[in-house]
């Protein structure tokens, strides 16, 4: 009996060596420049200060932000970042006060991003370090496409992320994942796509079909009373971190997606993966939460019904920002003129990627014609020919224009055509002969 006693004390002091040996590791990306975005650099700021909060070191959390909003001159807060706003005579909680940055200004590259999960130290900063018993949090904010997670200069494609995710299961550098991503039809980037059985639960702003949508937005953008011009977070994003701010401990993943899911109503937050894995406590990925709510959650009238009531489909946000930009330049001629250019050139861009694309659509049609223009226009198929999708994509850059934040909702177009075609080549020559022969 004393051998068997002896023998079980062993294995249970050995599992609990390898409990303590686990740890949490979090990887924090905002994938856009400009203070129009200011959300998303917000979003993570905010999502840092949870982790740190809740006990992460900060020596395992990994953050990518390009940097350019808390100093912008455009900010009436210099030096400070909101999350969320608060009434006249209420000081607002400064998530950027802390918030450590590993990955700046051209380094935050969807190159620098998957060296980061990979843990390839060629990135030239901090890489993930995890192992078989760790669990991994990572969070994305940003634009997408059908597809495609964009970022200040180029774009993450749906199969190198799977074959990132693939990688750090097969090399067995984690024990189970939550990946929460917030942009416009984000579903597209799991859905089909992500194995149920390598231990990822994944959950997505809006699904493969849909813009997401930013919050707080003007005019109810205004922070101790003054305005900031601009969505200070976005919807999802927003829902699922003040929840985390409450502290609630006991609440599992599934719990908090479904409240996500509820109180993000302009889109359809959608899960993916590891179903089995939604019983596990949110608190395992994001830290041990706190008992008390934390300070993030700075009291502001009705503000569940201002996060719906304020929120702006995220393809309109450049044009929201710039449009109260200009109705709040006041009288000095150099910033009213400055403002209605910025504004004006937003619209001209808009309206020329509504017409470039259509027009590409149409050529298609002439070049291929075994299909219709509606067809093109207006199918919603999923992404399988990512060859196809990038040469396009980086056609219409070259041939066309920018592929601004607001041009990313006609990717799915070029999607169309490369499903429905199959050709590399038509694709290419119908953007081509679009911008360039015309």
């Amino acid at each position: 009996p004393l051998k068997k006693v002896l023998m079980m004390l062993s294995i249970f002091l050995a599992m609990a060596a390898v409990a303590a040996q686990a740890d949490h590791y979090a990887v924090l990306v905002a994938g856009s420049s400009g203070y129009y975005n200011y959300r998303h650099q917000a979003d993570v700021c905010h999502a840092y200060q949870i982790m740190v909060r809740n006990g992460i070191s900060p020596d395992n959390i990994i953050t990518m932000s390009y940097d350019d909003v808390a100093g912008s001159y455009e900010n009436p807060f210099p030096g400070k970042l909101f999350n969320k706003p608060t009434d006249a005579g209420t000081p607002g909680v400064d998530v950027y006060e802390g918030c450590k940055i590993d990955y700046k200004g051209s380094d935050v590259t969807p190159d620098n991003f998957i060296k980061v999960l990979k843990g390839d130290s060629s990135a030239g900063g901090k890489v993930l370090t995890s192992g078989s018993d760790d669990r991994v949090f990572i969070n994305f904010v940003d634009h997408g496409a059908v597809g495609l997670i964009a970022f200040p200069v180029g774009e993450l494609y749906a199969d190198d992320l799977m074959s990132a995710l693939t990688y750090m299961h097969k090399n067995k550098m984690y024990k189970e994942l939550v990946f929460y991503l917030e942009a416009c039809e984000s579903g597209s980037m799991f859905q089909g796509k992500l194995p149920s059985d390598i231990k990822i639960f994944a959950t997505t702003a809006a699904n493969a079909q849909e813009s997401s949508w930013g919050t707080y937005c003007p005019p109810n953008d205004k922070v101790d009373g003054k305005e900031l011009n601009t969505c200070l977070g976005d919807l999802y994003s927003v829902n699922w971190m003040e929840d985390a701010d409450l502290g609630k401990s006991t609440e599992t993943l599934e719990q908090q997606y479904e409240t996500v899911k509820k109180e993000t109503s302009l889109s359809h937050v959608t899960k993916f993966g590891e179903m089995d894995m939604s019983t596990d406590l949110a608190d395992e990925f994001i830290g041990a939460s706190t008992s008390e709510p934390a300070e993030a959650t700075a009291e502001l009238a009705n503000a569940d019904a201002i996060k719906t009531m304020s929120a702006v489909d995220s393809r309109d946000i450049a044009l929201v920002t710039f449009f109260h930009q200009y109705l709040n330049s006041g009288d000095d001629i150099t910033d009213r003129v400055k403002a209605s250019k910025r504004l004006i050139t937003e619209i001209e861009m808009r309206t020329f990627a509504d017409k470039t694309f259509h027009d590409i659509a149409g050529k298609i049609e002439m070049l291929n014609g075994n299909f219709s223009h509606k067809e093109v226009l207006e199918s919603t198929y999923l992404p399988t020919q990512f060859d196809c999708q990038r040469s396009a994509v980086e056609s219409y850059k070259s041939f066309c224009g920018p592929l601004t934040d607001y041009a990313l909702k006609h990717v799915r177009i070029l999607v169309n055509m490369c499903e429905i075609t199959k050709s590399t080549k038509s694709v290419q020559q119908a953007v081509y002969q679009t911008c360039v022969k015309n």
